[in-house]
């Protein structure tokens, strides 16, 4: 299905897709066996408003077929094609990312026709695959304008910055059978220009397919934290300066400009307000769950309160405390307690019950057992004070993702009554 003298040309590929500024990208041409190109266009769908609803809700002048595979024909072969090991592989071999995943779902991607009016702001791409969280790695898109000017804008364009307002760097037209790979990172900034066809050029449009890869890992050096497409609006075009009529086209630009800005900050309006709304929801539970926390006591006592510097996976903060209420006669606490190698040193614990203190020392990577005599009757309000010297942070010293500060960890306890 590529065409052979690409398939053949690897290597010189992979050496322009690693030099390429200012992100990684490659661009070929005649990248399918032309005829089969040619059966795309061919059976390329068409535009229907139902798939041309923007992030508003609203029809646009783009639309976007995902369901590849119902759309039949060339595009069901490309779909089986571009799962085999030999597409697959061959866009690992020029992009030097390997275990390439293809989604069956093609979130975003797929066929995409874009009308006279349509453009796309400098934008970088949601960065985890909202099904499966895998990682997405890598852009493929192809071209499939026999006809096509770069004075008719839909250009393709690749930037190092846009908040900056630095607009250098490559633009690609979007010509038949042209593919252009490009990584996908949070600095590969990409969109196009608003496209204006000339009268006699009106019933054409701006077709592409356009395939996603991802990966189940990626180098933490380029990993963020997980966001949904991020877009920077066109600023105002060089050629608008005071003293100068404005022509109809570039009245309508402007609006254009202005309209994708004020949408965009509807949606971002909207998707706030749905975002607080979720978080307070959450901080809500999280609440009522932290109130349920109790520690692992035996023995015959009502917990007051939730005990605080404590998981229910067992790990403790450099500060605890707990608070309890004994049923019978207490006559002491025992603590089963280990303590992690990754401390500095040993562990000292500086605890307090009720106004008595004592000092408890444990060696790194080791068990304990923290007895405290101590007499209470029924119903009396005992306070448990534990602080500790040393602690450590896990996402720290190694891969762990779990960035809490941990102290030590609280095996068991239990009452003697």
């Amino acid at each position: 299905m590529i065409n052979p003298e690409v398939l053949e040309g690897s290597s010189q590929y992979s050496k322009a897709f690693s030099e390429a500024k200012p992100f990684r990208h490659l661009v070929i041409d005649d990248f399918f066996n032309v005829e089969f190109c040619g059966r795309m266009l061919a059976e390329f769908p068409s535009f229907e408003d139902r798939y041309a609803l923007n992030e508003m809700g609203q029809v646009g002048g783009k639309a976007v077929r995902t369901v590849v595979q119902d759309l039949g024909g060339a595009y069901s072969e490309l779909d089986r094609y571009i799962q085999t090991s030999e597409f697959l592989g061959f866009i690992s071999e020029i992009t030097g990312i390997p275990d390439l995943i293809y989604d069956p779902d093609y979130v975003g991607g797929g066929t995409h026709e874009n009308r006279n009016g349509q453009g796309l702001d400098q934008h970088v791409d949601f960065n985890f695959h909202p099904g499966t969280r895998w990682h997405r790695r890598l852009n493929l898109i192809i071209y499939l304008n026999p006809e096509w000017e770069e004075s008719w804008g839909g250009v393709l364009e690749l930037q190092a910055d846009p908040w900056s307002g630095n607009t250098s760097g490559p633009r690609i037209a979007p010509l038949f059978n042209r593919a252009v790979v490009f990584e996908t990172t949070e600095k590969s900034w990409h969109g196009f220009s608003p496209i204006h066809l000339p009268p006699d050029k009106q019933s054409l449009s701006r077709k592409s397919f356009a395939i996603y890869l991802y990966t189940k890992d990626r180098p933490l050096d380029e990993t963020a934290a997980s966001h949904a497409t991020v877009y920077v609006p066109e600023g105002m075009p060089e050629s608008v300066r005071a003293g100068v009529a404005l022509s109809e086209l570039q009245a309508t630009d402007l609006r254009n400009r202005f309209d994708r800005l004020r949408d965009q900050l509807k949606f971002l309006y909207e998707r706030e307000t749905n975002f607080s709304t979720q978080i307070n929801a959450l901080q809500g539970a999280l609440s009522e769950m932290a109130k349920a926390i109790r520690v692992p006591l035996q023995g015959y006592a009502k917990f007051p309160n939730a005990p605080t510097g404590y998981w229910p996976d067992g790990w403790v903060a450099s500060n605890f405390s707990m608070t309890f209420e004994p049923q019978r006669p207490v006559r002491s606490i025992e603590m089963n307690i280990w303590v992690p190698e990754n401390l500095e040193s040993e562990q000292v614990l500086d605890v307090e019950v009720n106004g008595q203190r004592w000092q408890h020392f444990v060696a790194r990577g080791s068990r304990s057992t923290l007895n405290l005599a101590i007499k209470a009757k029924p119903a009396q309000v005992l306070e448990v004070r534990i602080s500790a010297q040393r602690s450590f942070v896990p996402a720290k010293v190694s891969a762990s993702q779990d960035d809490r500060n941990l102290a030590w960890k609280l095996i068991s306890a239990e009452l003697t009554h």
